[in-house]
């Protein structure tokens, strides 16, 4: 099991297993600091929750969607063989030592 005090956040938002949260709940029983942090924890999601979405201004959509515009993109087949270059220079890295061994 992982070390209790870093299981507060994980605990304060319900992600922790069932044996995981008893461990925590135990804990914090005996320890006002970490029960504190459990509190805080969980008001600090619950005001990320209430939080809204705003729309973005029009003219910075229009920037951004520019800028996506003027960026030069790779065709699909180049990025995938660059990887494929790499994955094979690799290989061949490892597989030299060996052959000038022979």
């Amino acid at each position: 099991m992982s070390d209790v005090h870093m299981l507060t956040g994980a605990y304060a938002l319900d992600a922790l297993q069932e044996r995981e949260r008893a461990a925590v709940e135990a804990h914090c029983a005996g320890c006002p600091a970490c029960l504190r942090e459990c509190e805080e924890f969980r008001a600090t999601a619950a005001r990320l929750g209430m939080a809204s979405a705003t729309t973005p201004p029009a003219a910075l959509k229009g920037r951004v969607l520019d800028i996506v515009r003027a960026t030069p993109r790779q065709p699909v087949w180049r990025r995938r063989m660059s990887g494929l270059g790499w994955r094979l220079r690799r290989r061949a890295a490892v597989r030299l030592p060996r052959r000038a061994l022979r």
